[in-house]
């Protein structure tokens, strides 16, 4: 398997995770998304302990502080938006809405990563968001707050994925993954301690859920990132649009529609296309 492939690969695992994720929101009305961040993230922290004994000091050491800080500034602010999203508008909506993703992550990458976007990478990305945007449809469906606050969170996310590119060059997936568990717990401290109260034991396996999602997405896309383009494999988070049609629909009787599954099909097929050129490249 080509690099390229690799990362599509493990690019695919982070939308099913990240999918997962939202479903486990959806879960937990009751409680505020700065507090459901902040104990997210001391699951992750729980559930890193054996690998960091594991491994030793190894995992912490680092000449990347100020990068880690940035990135996860990032990630943390991303993390409310998207999590507030996810609780106002459909995971299929969500998702779709989150295709933007990829063009403002090509456009960062190639500003300051030196990417460069060759035509059919550029087109896939356009054929992608034009994908999107027919299920969108703006100026037909109208845009509510969960709308701005998931745009908002796809280019903060791509702002991030672009410094985990970096990242990759001299950091291990479970490095990166550690520091933003610690770092983001440190950010989120403050505003969970305003709006606390106890998880419920019926609402623990939802809470455990969102830890461990949340540490399967992040390891999953810098493992990605680290095999392939940030605006090539960026683009296989299409898949989370038919994770959450399909679970949408199962679990919240969420309607699918015609100009959805129309968008999904369109962004498949260029997710498709861009695989294939990608990997006869680097095969």
């Amino acid at each position: 398997m080509s690099n390229a492939a690799k990362g599509a690969f493990w690019m695919i695992a982070a939308a099913g995770a990240l999918t997962a994720m939202a479903v486990c929101i959806r879960y937990l009305p009751a409680y505020s998304v700065l507090l459901m961040i902040f104990l997210r993230n001391v699951i992750n922290l729980i559930l890193m302990a054996p690998s960091i004994l594991r491994q030793g000091t190894d995992v912490i050491k680092t000449q990347r502080l100020g990068t880690h800080a940035l990135r996860n500034l990032f990630l943390y602010s991303g993390n409310v938006a998207w999590f507030y999203g996810v609780t106002l508008i459909a995971l299929a909506d969500v998702a779709s809405l989150q295709f933007t993703s990829p063009l403002f992550t090509a456009i960062i990458a190639a500003a300051f990563l030196g990417e460069r976007i060759g035509g059919h990478r550029m087109v896939a990305i356009l054929v992608g968001f034009a994908g999107a945007l027919i299920i969108i449809r703006p100026g037909i469906i109208p845009i509510n707050l969960g709308t701005v606050m998931i745009l908002i969170a796809a280019f903060l996310y791509s702002c991030a994925h672009v410094v985990t590119k970096r990242l990759s060059d001299t950091e291990s997936g479970t490095t990166v993954v550690f520091y933003m568990s610690v770092t983001i717990l440190i950010y989120s401290a403050i505003p969970a301690f305003f709006v606390w109260q106890i998880p419920t034991w019926a609402d623990m396996p939802a809470m455990i859920g969102l830890g461990i999602t949340g540490y399967a997405t992040h390891y999953c896309i810098t493992r990605s990132l680290a095999m392939g383009d940030a605006s090539f494999v960026i683009g296989f988070d299409f898949m989370r649009l038919p994770f959450s049609l399909i679970l949408g629909w199962l679990l919240f009787r969420e309607i699918l529609d015609f100009w959805t599954c129309a968008g999904a099909l369109i962004i498949f097929a260029a997710g498709y296309y861009s695989t294939v050129r990608e990997a006869k490249k680097t095969g």
